[in-house]
Parts: structure tokens; sequence; C-alpha cells
């Protein structure tokens, strides 16, 4: 995949819905980032397509806003789960 794809897919994906398809857009673009063009972590982290992925990720996840919900309550939520009696 070229940089000019993944950066229109980068685009593509800001009007999303559906959180499951794009995370695995952005597995594939990483993927093809460290594979395929040998980026290291830090350049692929940073990259504005990778950005352009985490935002719209933020924005279904309703991390970009207020609403109450916080990392911390998400954490508490997901440590209880994980550490429950089954």
């Amino acid at each position: 995949m070229t940089i000019k794809q993944m950066a229109q897919k980068a685009l593509d994906v800001q009007s999303a819905v559906n959180l499951s398809g794009v995370v695995r857009s952005f597995h594939e673009i990483t993927e093809a980032m460290r594979l395929e063009h040998k980026m290291d972590t830090v350049t692929c982290n940073q990259h504005p397509v990778c950005r352009l992925f985490a935002e719209q990720i933020g924005h279904l996840t309703g991390t970009l806003y207020d609403e109450g919900r916080s990392y911390s309550d998400a954490y508490r939520y997901c440590s209880e789960m994980a550490h429950s009696a089954d």
C-alpha cells in the first residue's frame, strides 16, 4: 500500500461510524507502514495518517468529549471485570 493510499484511507475514515471497520483498516495501515515502508515505532505512531485514525477512534468511543466517561472509569471497569469470578 502506498503512502498516498494510506492518506486517502485516513481521510475516508473520518466519516466512519463502524469502530471495528476503522480498527481493521488501522491495523492494515500500521502493518504496511512497518513492513513495507520500514517505519520504526515512533515514526509509525506519530505519522499523520495514524493521527487521523486515532482521532476517529477517539470520536467513536466518546473520548474526545467530556461526556462523563473518563479513562479511570473505563480502567476501573475493565479491571473489575477481568478480575471478577466467572
